[in-house]
């Protein structure tokens, strides 16, 4: 679910180079500004539909990946009051998929679940900041989805593993919903200001999509089922006014940075994310996952995309031979 975007994608294009003769379903509804799926289109079904819409009765599948959920800084802004319920509604819905034949599950939950207090490993106790605004309605809607599959999975034997993914970038991350390297590369190509929200303190590490991809499967082939796993970059920790000037250096840019105040950009439901860098102790222990690129290639692979024009498109005119399926819609 979610298949068409960013990470989603990615994950497909994964799971099919690993089995080329899996038979792949891919629900989207386009909602997120999908990335470039040609490729996908003709090696898997995919379905323009809110996922909702597939009816778990006239469908059998062996294994469930959920990532389709409101995403971006941006994106979830226009979801305001509805962002929980969304996250809510879709996770459930893809464990009605999963359980008529107790498959396995996956779910993408979210690192903002952690709130602001430092403490980024999963056993951590997660108090929810004294904070009104969209992104804290994604994380407790997130948080919430993660008890509400739990709870089902031990009542229904529904294998059950659910990530929290950490920062996360590379080619074809899309600028329009608010992720932080796609606007920084831009700009600096383009020798335009870079925009640092507040006075950038808040700190950061990026792992590239082609790690967290493997993650995901990692924790799903070699994870224990019942558990939550953190998936991300621990290291090359920098601030956001650091990775500002890192941009620019790297690219040999002659852009600068400018500071902004992101509630009177995009209004009072904004908040900043708190610090995020994530504890990997777990995931490395049960399934030997480490992430392997740096960010500097994370730099060089989003401006070799742009600059080759081959980032997300907002369009919904793809390849003919993509497959509209109506799974019992």
């Amino acid at each position: 679910t979610g298949g068409l975007g960013f990470i989603g994608s990615n994950l497909c294009r994964l799971l099919l180079e690993r089995n080329p003769n899996i038979d792949l379903t891919i629900v989207d509804d386009l909602s997120g500004t999908p990335t470039d799926w040609s490729d996908l289109a003709m090696r898997a079904e995919v379905v323009h539909a809110d996922l909702r819409t597939v009816d778990p009765a006239a469908n059998r599948f062996d294994a469930v990946w959920h990532l389709a959920s409101p995403v971006g800084s941006l994106g979830i802004l226009e979801r305001t009051g509805a962002i929980a319920s969304d996250i809510i509604d879709l996770a459930t819905h893809a464990y009605r998929l999963a359980e008529p034949t107790r498959s396995p599950l996956l779910y993408v939950s979210s690192s903002e679940v952690y709130g602001r207090d430092g403490r980024h490993d999963e056993e951590v106790e997660v108090i929810v900041p004294p904070r009104r605004g969209a992104r804290m309605e994604y994380a407790l809607g997130k948080l919430t989805a993660e008890h509400v599959l739990y709870n089902r999975s031990v009542d229904s034997g529904v294998p059950l593993y659910m990530v929290r993914p950490f920062n996360c970038a590379g080619p074809g991350q899309s600028v329009d919903l608010g992720f932080v390297i796609p606007t920084f590369v831009t700009a600096a190509l383009h020798g335009d200001p870079l925009p640092v929200h507040n006075d950038g303190g808040a700190r950061r590490a990026f792992c590239h999509v082609s790690d967290m991809v493997a993650g995901l499967a990692a924790v799903r082939e070699h994870g224990r089922p019942g558990q939550v796993y953190n998936v991300g970059q621990p290291h090359g920790v920098m601030s956001i006014l650091d990775l500002a000037r890192f941009v620019i250096s790297h690219l040999d840019s002659r852009s600068e940075v400018v500071f902004v105040d992101p509630r009177r950009r995009f209004g009072r439901h904004w908040i900043e994310a708190f610090d995020k860098v994530p504890d990997i102790s777990r995931v490395s222990a049960d399934t030997g996952w480490e992430p392997q690129v740096g960010l500097g290639r994370i730099i060089d692979d989003v401006a070799d995309a742009i600059r080759l024009g081959s980032r997300a498109s907002t369009t919904a005119d793809q390849p003919v031979g993509a497959t509209v399926a109506e799974l019992g819609r």
